[in-house]
């Protein structure tokens, strides 16, 4: 876990930066970017899922059935402790939405003709100072 920490101390944004410098600008290693930078917070609760289950009734039923401690943690823990996972997951899509925009933003993100919501505002920002008033709502 204090690799874990480690790497969650380090700015996600500044890490998937790096990542894509050094692998280049793809779709995939924008995945993979963002994958690395993820892996700390499902660590996290992972493993406050496993120390919660690990002291429920049927574990202990389990390891009185003389079960290994490897069929115990695939057959009882994980599974049980997937819930939570899965939520940590949909909470944290809308981050790595964001997170790849900014870095398309900032050029680091997927290459055209790949539609990038990051690359649609670097454009729009560039027509902002050939023509600011598109900026104004009007109806």
């Amino acid at each position: 876990m204090r690799l874990m920490e480690t790497l969650y101390s380090i700015p996600g944004l500044v890490l998937a930066m790096t990542m894509m410098a050094i692998l280049g600008p793809s779709i995939y290693n924008l995945f993979f970017a963002y994958g690395i930078i993820g892996i700390p917070a499902y660590a996290r609760v992972m493993r406050s899922e496993v120390l919660s289950i690990r002291e429920e009734e049927y574990v202990d039923a389990a390891r009185a059935a003389g079960l290994p401690k490897r069929t115990i943690l695939f057959r009882e823990i994980v599974p049980n402790g997937l819930a939570a996972v899965v939520v940590q997951a949909t909470l944290s899509m809308g981050g790595v939405i964001i997170g790849a925009a900014a870095l398309s933003f900032l050029g680091f993100g997927v290459q055209p003709p790949t539609a990038s919501w990051g690359r649609m505002l670097n454009s729009a920002q560039q027509a902002l100072f050939i023509a600011p008033w598109v900026a104004i709502f009007l109806e």
